[in-house]
């Protein structure tokens, strides 16, 4: 226990104090005639406090009992610590498209009330005049989410394409909650958005439109 005190980390500090909280138990039943009863369940009692808490731990530092499609998803946050991503995958919603003509995500200068993140698929993006087409890896309305205005493109996600939807004010509410999350989710963004401008959304890279583009995005006009 004395070695316990001096680790600042929590969890090998916590470790140290359930083994000491052990050796106490071994001393109260074994050294003592009769064994001191009282002291034995307060300090079991303690161990399961200790555990419960490592678990707790445990949970924020590592993706344990997270589905290969989550772990996967949490690659994309790469900001976020284990434990951060949990927060935000509670109030994330799997979605795929299943309208033939096409889901729209959000639509260019109208408010959008939700982030998406392409997960499997290829959607179709119209910014002005301009048709692109936006592998999966990528953020759907970031702008909107992070600077609360309105959104800046067209987005549709032909049927079977899955992605995932997050409430933009559930997740802003997490973020207050936990100022921490809400700054490395902002940073995420920031960062995937930094990194469009770079390369996918140059005039340059424009891919011309492709009749099921055009099709797709007629249809959700």
């Amino acid at each position: 226990m004395l070695f316990a005190f001096f680790i600042r980390d929590e969890l090998p500090l916590r470790s140290l104090i359930i083994v000491s909280t052990i050796i106490y138990i071994a001393y109260y039943y074994f050294a003592l005639d009769p064994p001191l009863w009282d002291a034995i369940v307060t300090s079991v009692l303690m161990i399961f406090a200790n555990l419960y808490v490592l678990g707790q731990v445990l949970l924020e530092r590592t993706t344990f009992r997270l589905s290969p499609d989550e772990k996967r998803l949490f690659d994309a946050f790469e900001t976020l610590t284990p434990g951060q991503f949990r927060r935000v995958l509670k109030i994330a919603r799997w979605q795929v498209a299943d309208d033939p003509e096409g889901t729209v995500l959000t639509r260019e200068a109208e408010p959008s009330g939700a982030l998406f993140y392409v997960f499997d698929g290829i959607i179709s993006v119209q910014k002005g005049e301009r048709i692109f087409r936006l592998p999966e890896g990528n953020f759907v309305g970031e702008i909107a989410f992070v600077l609360k205005r309105k959104t800046t493109a067209t987005t549709v996600a032909p049927q079977g394409v899955r992605y995932v939807e997050w409430d933009a004010d559930a997740l802003r509410k997490v973020g207050r909650r936990y100022p921490n999350l809400g700054n490395a989710l902002n940073a995420l963004l920031t960062r995937d958005l930094a990194r469009k401008l770079g390369a996918s959304y140059r005039p340059d890279d424009a891919l011309p439109p492709t009749r099921e583009s055009v099709e797709l995005l007629e249809a959700a006009e």
